[in-house]
């Protein structure tokens, strides 16, 4: 039962504490992958999904509030209010698969397995496509990396989420103490306690501890009908066990006679 409660709340928690979106690349089960879709986070973890499939996954992400007049319109002619910071966690597997990140006005960038972990990379630009492809199912690859939307304060009209107390970049005040460096400068980590935050879970993880929790649940509920039906009749049992006793005492008192039980048919 303690162990139940403790993957409840393992589940509570992935979903509950999670301030960043994680982009799983699968083309096959995958909604990302779609070339007409668009998707606007605070900051994103754009991975490998960890299932065997080949193919090519193109994920589109905007940045969020353009910068607008008071009244709400759209400010014209002004320059880009968003960098984007690309920071790469795992690289892509040699010869299996690679990656392309493109901005709006045509830079791109070839991230490979000659990519180093920790490599970054910056995009003056409102909307970024990266482009994965799989030439292989398998094997499995460890391919992440963050993508975070810097707001430029020089060219915003509203208040800083959080500052990155840096001469140009402020991020999403959700990005704090998220365990991933969202600032290029790694302060929105530099003074937080994780022992009360909880990494959310994968989709498979998720799936996986589901499977466990239905497993225990099935067991438990087995054997209490086990147990019910067995008990059922074993208290059965012994009551006729004792009636037939009852009855054999009260002839014998009738009869004056001792009756052996062992000779009654």
């Amino acid at each position: 039962m303690l162990l139940l409660k403790k993957l409840l709340f393992l589940l509570f928690c992935s979903s509950s504490l999670a301030k960043i979106t994680y982009f799983n690349l699968e083309n096959t089960y995958g909604p990302y992958c779609n070339p007409k879709s668009k998707f606007t986070p605070d900051a994103g973890i754009v991975r490998y999904a960890g299932t065997p499939w080949l193919g090519k996954c193109v994920l589109n992400i905007q940045s969020c509030c353009l910068p607008t007049f008071p009244n709400g319109s759209l400010i014209p002619d002004l320059p880009v209010s968003t960098r984007f910071y690309v920071h790469i966690l795992a690289q892509p597997l040699c010869s299996t698969e690679n990656v392309t990140v493109t901005s709006e006005s045509g830079e791109t960038i070839l991230i490979d397995c000659r990519t180093k972990n920790g490599s970054e990379y910056f995009f003056d630009t409102e909307l970024l496509t990266i482009k994965y492809h799989r030439s292989q199912k398998l094997p499995l690859s460890k391919f992440s990396m963050v993508v975070t939307p810097l707001k430029i304060k020089t060219r915003m009209y509203s208040k800083c989420g959080f500052d990155c107390f840096s001469d140009s970049h402020c991020i999403d005040r959700s990005l704090v103490c998220d365990r991933y460096k969202n600032c290029p400068n790694n302060v929105d980590e530099a003074y937080c306690e994780y022992s009360h935050h909880h990494e959310p879970l994968s989709l498979r993880a998720k799936l996986i501890l589901s499977f466990v929790l239905l497993t225990i649940i099935s067991l438990t509920v087995s054997s209490i009908l086990i147990c019910y039906f067995c008990c059922g009749i074993t208290d059965n049992n012994l009551g006729m066990t004792s009636k037939e006793r009852n009855s054999t005492h009260s002839d014998t008192e009738e009869t004056g006679i001792a009756v052996n039980p062992l000779l009654i048919p």
